[in-house]
Formats: structure tokens, C-alpha cells, sequence
């Protein structure tokens, strides 16, 4: 994942400051975009610490429900990079954390298998109680209890379902309803969360900045 701006492209910089930036010594033109790219990841860290994205909205919550802060190590090696004294790239030291990087800018489906939720969560306590979220799940799916002392039978509500089952049951009777088999893998859909990037508009001022203090 990677943030690339170029000082000479369309909208990067006026006229007049693109003049002003082509006549700076290479060296100079390094130091500003150098710092630019230090300024952008500043931004992008402080959005990680918001938890929202480049338009200001709210990263979208976790598929799992967890309530933890996401995309916590993201920045730690994001570094500003400049080639040919002309072209500015923020991008990851590893190549590993710039796939996930993108991978989370982006979003997309990622294969999650049941070893990875047992090394992740540990191996669940099948006998105690089910979770609300199974609860949840089993009563949209029409689970059923005994009406009184007869014969028929009525939709059970979410309270009766945690209190009666636990959480093997609940997993058991949730397959045998819809009829599926405990699974080894499965996709889960990735909400994009864009961290890392600007607008012209907010790259041509910081630009322009820049250099109005070399002019000074």
C-alpha cells in the first residue's frame, strides 16, 4: 500500500508554484517532499487513532462485532520515499504489512479458517453458556420450545435460549436448522477502511507551504 504524489502532475501544484518547485536544486526538492510525505503520515496516524477515514467517516465496524481499535500497527514502518528528487511515495519498509495495508484500504473477501479462530480466540468452553449472538441467530431461524405442559410448541425468546442452552447446543442446533455442517474455512466480506491518501486541494496547500518557507 502506497500513497505516490507528484509535485508536476495536474492539480499537485499551480503554475507558478511547479515553476518555483522545477528551479529548486534536487536536494531542496528531496527536503520538501520528504517532509510532505512525513506530514501525510502524520495525518494518517492521527485518523487511526480517530478510527475514521480519509472523508472523515467512522472505519467500518469489525465483522465479528469485537470493539477493539483496528489498523493499529499500520503506520509504524510507513515511510516517505522520493525518486528522481520529482516524485514522493509513502509506503510500507515491509512488503508484508503493505499487502495487509492494502488489503484494509481497499477491502475485499479474506479466507478465515477454523484454526485461525482457534489460535486467535483459544478452544470455546462448548459447555458454557451460549452467546447472545447465537441466541440472536436462533430465534431469526424459528427455534422452537414446548408451550406449558402440552404437546405444542412456540417460538422461543432469546433470554429462554441463553438460559436453556449452551454453547456446543446452541452451535449444534443452529447447523441442524439450516441444515449446514461445521465449517473448516469461511469468507468473511473486509469493509474497506481508507487510512492512507488526500485531496489535491489539501496536498497543493501544504505544498505551497513549503515552499513559502524556502522563499523566506
Amino acid at each position: 500500500m502506497s500513497l505516490v504524489i507528484t509535485p508536476n502532475s495536474r492539480n499537485a501544484l499551480t503554475v507558478k508554484d511547479q515553476l518555483t518547485m522545477l528551479a529548486l536544486p534536487g536536494k531542496k526538492r528531496t527536503r520538501i517532499l520528504k517532509t510532505l510525505g512525513r506530514f501525510e503520515r502524520a495525518k494518517a496516524r492521527k485518523r487511526i487513532s480517530k478510527q475514521s477515514t480519509v472523508d472523515g467517516h467512522k472505519f467500518a465496524a469489525r465483522a465479528d462485532g469485537r470493539k477493539a481499535k483496528m489498523l493499529k500497527k499500520m503506520t509504524r514502518k510507513l515511510e516517505p520515499y522520493v525518486k528522481s528528487a520529482n516524485r514522493l511515495e509513502l509506503k510500507h519498509k515491509s512488503p508484508q504489512t503493505g499487502r495487509v495495508a492494502a488489503f484494509q484500504q481497499e477491502g475485499g473477501i479474506e479466507k478465515y479458517t477454523a484454526k485461525q479462530a482457534k489460535k486467535r480466540n483459544g478452544v470455546p468452553d462448548y459447555k458454557g453458556p451460549c452467546t447472545r449472538r447465537q441466541a440472536k441467530a436462533l430465534a431469526r431461524s424459528g427455534y422452537r420450545i414446548r408451550k406449558g405442559k402440552g404437546k405444542r410448541y412456540r417460538r422461543a425468546t432469546i433470554t429462554e435460549i441463553m438460559d436453556n442452552l449452551t454453547l456446543g447446543q446452541a452451535g449444534l442446533v443452529l447447523r441442524t436448522l439450516r441444515s449446514t455442517k461445521a465449517e473448516s474455512s469461511w469468507d468473511i466480506q473486509v469493509s474497506p477502511r481508507p487510512f492512507l491518501g488526500d485531496t489535491p486541494d489539501n496536498v497543493q496547500t501544504e505544498l505551497a507551504k513549503l515552499l513559502s518557507q524556502t522563499r523566506g
